[in-house]
Formats: C-alpha cells, sequence, structure tokens
C-alpha cells in the first residue's frame, strides 16, 4: 500500500501505525501478471469453501436483504450456547475476530496502558494497541516460541491485557497445555488475558489447554474463535468471543450496532450443524500439512511445525522476493517481513492440486 501524506488534522497516532497488510486477491495477480490460472495460498482459507448447508441458508435469506440483521444476534448466540455449554450472557459476536481484538482494546486499554503480545504475534493487536494510545510491551519468542517466563516478565502494574494467539499466527506455534496452565497460574487477577483460538479446529487436541476452565473457574478471561478458517465463512466476517458475562457485558457497549450481518449469522448457524463438512476440511488439511513437510524436507527448505492450516518456511533469499517470483508462477503465498520475519514466506493449507503446484513452484523459483 502507497503512503501519502495525512490531513494536518489527523490524530498523531495514525501516522505511526503501519498498516494490516492482507493477502493478495486472485483478481490483482491476473492482471499485473496477465495470468488466468492463479492460486491463492495466503490467507489461511479453508479451500473447501462453505458447508453446502450454509449456502442453502444464505440462498434462502437473501430476499430479505432489505432488513437489518439483528444486532444482538439472539438465535447465533443461542446455537452457540448450546454448542459451547456457555450462557448467551457470555458470548460477544464479532465482524470476524479481528473485530473482537478491537472491541478489547477499546473497552480496556486507555493512553499509556501496557498491553503484553509476543514478538511474532498477529499484527492486528499491535494496530489495536496504538489506536487507543496504549503501549505494546514485546515479549521475545526465542525460536519463534512462546516463553512463559518471558511473558510473565513483561507484566507490570500497568499491564491491562495479554495476547496470547493459540496457534499463533504466522508462526504455527502455540502454547501447550501445561504452559498454559503455568501462566494462569500466576498472571495477576486484574491482567486479562486474551485467547485468540482462531485456528481451534486445527488443533492436536492431545497436547492443547482447555481455556474453557479458566473461564468456568471465574478468571478473567477472553476466548476468541471464528467461522472464517475451519467453516470457510471468511467472506461473511463472523467471529465470536466467550468470556464472564461483566467482561461481554464492557465488550457490547463499545461494539458497533449491527456489526455482524443477517448472511453471516445465518450462515455461521447452519454451518454449526455440519459437523461432517468440518470433519472434511480437518482431515483435508492434516494430509496437506504432512505433504508440505515431506516435500519441504525433500526440497532442503526449514519449516516450523505449525498447530494451524499454513506452514511458515525458512526461505534461502529475502522472503518478499520468493513471494515476488512465487507470484509470476500465479501462486499467492504471504510474505511476513512486517512481523520482522524477513526470511520467511507463510503458505496456507490448499487442495492438493494446490499444495502440489505450489511445491512445483518453489522448487524453480529458488
Amino acid at each position: 500500500m502507497t503512503r501519502i501524506e495525512l490531513p494536518t488534522f489527523t490524530r498523531p497516532i495514525v501516522n505511526e501505525i503501519a498498516p494490516y497488510e492482507p493477502g493478495k486477491p486472485i483478481s490483482e495477480v491476473q492482471r499485473e501478471f496477465g495470468l488466468a490460472d492463479v492460486i491463492k495460498l495466503a490467507s489461511n482459507e479453508n479451500p473447501l469453501g462453505p458447508s453446502p448447508k450454509a449456502i442453502a441458508a444464505v440462498k434462502a435469506a437473501l430476499s430479505d436483504l432489505h432488513r437489518y440483521p439483528d444486532g444482538s444476534g439472539f438465535d447465533l448466540k443461542a446455537k452457540l450456547s448450546t454448542h459451547l455449554s456457555f450462557s448467551p450472557d457470555c458470548l460477544v459476536l464479532g465482524n470476524g475476530s479481528t473485530e473482537l481484538v478491537e472491541l478489547v482494546t477499546e473497552a480496556f486499554v486507555g493512553e499509556r496502558d501496557e498491553v503484553v503480545i509476543g514478538r511474532y504475534e498477529f499484527f492486528k493487536y499491535r494496530i489495536a494497541v496504538q489506536i487507543m494510545n496504549g503501549i505494546t510491551v514485546w515479549a521475545e519468542m526465542p525460536g519463534l516460541q512462546y516463553d512463559v517466563d518471558e511473558l510473565l516478565s513483561k507484566i507490570t502494574p500497568r499491564t491491562k491485557v495479554l495476547f496470547i494467539a493459540n496457534p499463533n499466527n504466522p508462526t504455527g506455534t502455540l502454547l501447550t497445555a501445561a504452559e498454559s496452565d503455568r501462566l494462569m497460574e500466576r498472571v495477576p487477577e486484574n491482567v486479562l488475558v486474551v485467547f485468540d483460538e482462531a485456528y481451534y479446529d486445527y488443533r492436536d487436541p492431545a497436547d492443547y489447554p482447555d481455556t474453557m476452565r479458566y473461564l468456568q473457574s471465574g478468571r478473567n478471561v477472553i476466548i476468541m474463535r471464528t467461522f472464517s478458517k475451519s467453516y470457510g465463512l471468511a467472506g461473511l466476517r463472523v467471529g465470536y468471543a466467550i468470556t464472564t458475562p461483566a467482561i461481554a457485558q464492557a465488550m457490547n457497549t463499545v461494539r458497533e450496532a449491527f456489526n455482524v450481518n443477517s448472511l453471516g449469522q445465518i450462515a455461521a448457524i447452519a454451518a454449526l450443524d455440519d459437523v461432517d463438512y468440518l470433519q472434511k476440511g480437518i482431515d483435508l488439511n492434516i494430509a496437506g500439512k504432512a505433504f508440505y513437510y515431506r516435500e519441504l524436507s525433500r526440497l532442503g527448505f526449514n519449516y516450523t511445525p505449525s498447530g494451524a492450516n499454513f506452514v511458515l518456511v525458512r526461505t534461502p533469499i529475502p522472503g518478499r522476493d520468493l513471494f515476488k517470483k512465487l507470484l509470476q508462477s500465479g501462486v499467492i503465498v504471504r510474505p511476513v517481513d512486517g512481523y520482522g520475519l524477513t526470511d520467511y514466506v507463510r503458505v496456507s493449507i490448499g487442495l492438493p492440486a494446490e499444495n502440489a503446484r505450489f511445491i512445483d513452484a518453489l522448487s524453480t523459483a529458488i
């Protein structure tokens, strides 16, 4: 994105914010390189697309688009309440989980308040803190992993929020159940711990923390999840948070009216019923990751084992240079130099043919 000089009446902090870089759209690459056949492995989307049940539900609702959505999300919350075994009063709906991040900082972070964020954690956290004139306190992530002692060492009397993306984007690494328990045993009660579980369905349950237990024990915790990834509804932007009734009320107070559109709510309700389709996507992801691991090793590329639906790949040339080379082959991946990871790219798990095409393009790009 080209930066231009902002108006003189712009809030000073806005000049300091580095905008979030989304995955390059297919249509843009087609125009730029004159290609008809382009695949996108940049935004961690579900390659199967939405559930057929979600598509059918959306089609049936199209004639009602002249009506505003239910601002409270009553039906979706009721469905989630049953699905999660939590009261609707504990739920907050968001325009994707990214909006939920903003609701957290708008409700709980004031000027000069501190927020602890891992060095390579999801970019949106730092932007949301900056907008509120808060202070980002960086916790280092040696080996791209969370370090519990490092996280705890960054907490001060001014700390309001601690973000944990589990698994983390873009590294794919996660906090194990034992590490999470040790963290929660030592985090002060007045620090709000946000577990961003956008990739929850792709986790390995064997060593993944049961963060619901923290809520059930009365801790100040927010668990964020989304329908954008495993449920294939990224284009409709539906996320949700599970938390205490008091925290939910604070977030809903600053929430935009009608923030989740009607089609998104309807599709999410239908998607929750399609358990078989969800499992099909999870199985596809497991197979796709195994293929990447095998082929990347064969080609001599180092990678970070991932708990999500993408893999972070170490590159022998600057990652953005490799990204540009792959574009010429009609393969879109994600450069991550904005995180300081200049020698990496992130690649999503696609359909088998797409995964094979990425490997073929990678083998000739270096």
